[in-house]
């Protein structure tokens, strides 16, 4: 055991509220300063480490989660498959995280009979990234969609949503900004059909001039694929609200277990996509529920041991840093096992990443020998576990990428959807 000290030294404090949210069975401040001691071999008296958690300490957090977010935004590859007429595909959602009450006033809660404050983190990912492009933290109360800003931005991108984000507001808006969409249709939405890009033969329903719930439960058909009309609302401007009428895509695949059509508005033309591989993309969103999964299950995002505001987001910006950490070393993981790097699955690394994150805590505080020592006992580890046993099991992009089908909750796109 080292000598008593009351110094927190800078670096040692970022790395434990990054690496150090293992320590415990949750994650607490004594459990972090617990972390930190261990990794530095000194001791503290407890206030020299909470007096650290300033809202100085939060702005920081988020100016380097900001800057990281940057530098993975970005694809790592061309999109192969259907994806490759789209620039990136980006999945944009929301998760609630529940706080102590007595942050009512800073995050009010929307069910407030069993919980008065909760957080909601706004999250947009690339999927064909290693994860963030944006994160926002709000109150719940606030809606998901007016928080998504969509500018040039979207430009040759596709867009993936959940039911969250309907508005035909928005999809007008990606499309003058020259993106793609694709989101599951709102059964209050009832568009009219103006026009067929898949006729059939016989004796077919017909669907022109007609309301989306005046035929598709009457269909026998295994695809739908027409041109629907909508009233798109505008923002008001001197008082005046205008509506304009626009078209879009609506696409159906038939469920084979249920019956049941799956119904999809877009606005990727035929062209680019069929019906069914429009279907098969949009299970590609099911990537922001595992981000979103591993930020509570593997870094216990949603313990927030705190009623301060500023400590609260201290530790959800650290969580973010601790994703982008876990996914450049599972990138540079993957780089080290060559061919055999697409059967290291991102769930995979994230709970062998959870297991060792005590150990990188220690390697990146100790001294240069010490830390060559603890790399040489550790690399062969990470490239022996991190590996899917199972050579036949792809990961989720290149199921999409492949056409290859899945289950049906992914084919809804998750639980959101």
């Amino acid at each position: 055991m080292g000598q008593r000290r009351r110094k927190v030294r800078a670096h040692a404090l970022f790395w434990t509220l990054v690496l150090g949210f293992g320590a415990g069975r949750e994650r607490t401040l004594a459990g972090l300063r617990r972390a930190f001691e261990r990794a530095t071999r000194t001791t503290l008296v407890p206030s020299a480490f909470y007096d650290r958690f300033t809202p100085q300490l939060a702005r920081f957090l988020r100016t380097v989660a900001v800057h990281l977010l940057g530098r993975v935004a970005e694809p790592v590859r061309a999109p192969r498959g259907p994806l490759a007429a789209f620039r990136d595909v980006v999945a944009a959602d929301a998760t609630v995280i529940r706080l102590h009450d007595l942050l009512e006033r800073a995050f009010k809660a929307c069910r407030t009979n069993h919980t008065l404050a909760a957080l909601k983190l706004h999250t947009v990912i690339s999927v064909l990234g290693r994860g963030l492009r944006s994160v926002k933290i709000t109150a719940e109360r606030v809606h998901d969609g007016p928080v998504l800003q969509v500018g040039r931005w979207v430009e040759g991108r596709l867009l993936l949503f959940d039911l969250a984000y309907f508005r035909f507001q928005l999809f007008s808006c990606i499309r003058r900004n020259g993106g793609f969409f694709i989101v599951r249709l709102k059964k209050s939405a009832d568009p009219v059909v103006v026009g067929l890009h898949r006729c059939w033969r016989g004796r077919a329903v017909p669907m022109l001039g007609r309301r989306v719930s005046e035929f598709v439960d009457r269909l026998q058909r295994q695809v739908i694929d027409v041109e629907v009309e909508v009233n798109v609302r505008r923002r008001a401007y001197a008082g005046v609200r205008h509506t304009d009428r626009e078209h879009f895509r609506l696409v159906g695949v038939r469920h084979p277990g249920t019956g049941e059509h799956h119904l999809y508005l877009t606005n990727i033309p035929p062209e680019k996509l069929s019906a069914e591989d429009i279907a098969q993309t949009y299970a590609a969103r099911w990537a922001i529920e595992l981000f979103f999964r591993e930020l509570k299950r593997r870094y216990r995002i949603d313990d927030m041991p705190s009623t301060k505001r500023h400590i609260v987001e201290t530790l959800v910006w650290a969580a973010l840093i601790t994703f982008v950490v876990s996914r450049e070393l599972l990138a540079w993981l993957r780089r080290r096992l060559g061919q055999r790097g697409d059967r290291a699955p991102e769930e995979r690394w994230a709970g062998l990443f959870a297991e060792v994150a005590g150990d990188l805590l220690r390697l990146v505080l100790a001294t240069s020998s010490v830390a060559a020592i603890l790399v040489g006992a550790l690399e062969p580890t990470l490239l022996h576990e991190a590996v899917d046993p199972n050579a036949s099991r792809a990961l989720l992009l290149r199921r999409v990428e492949s056409r290859t089908q899945f289950h049906h909750r992914l084919a809804l796109g998750g639980a959101h959807a």
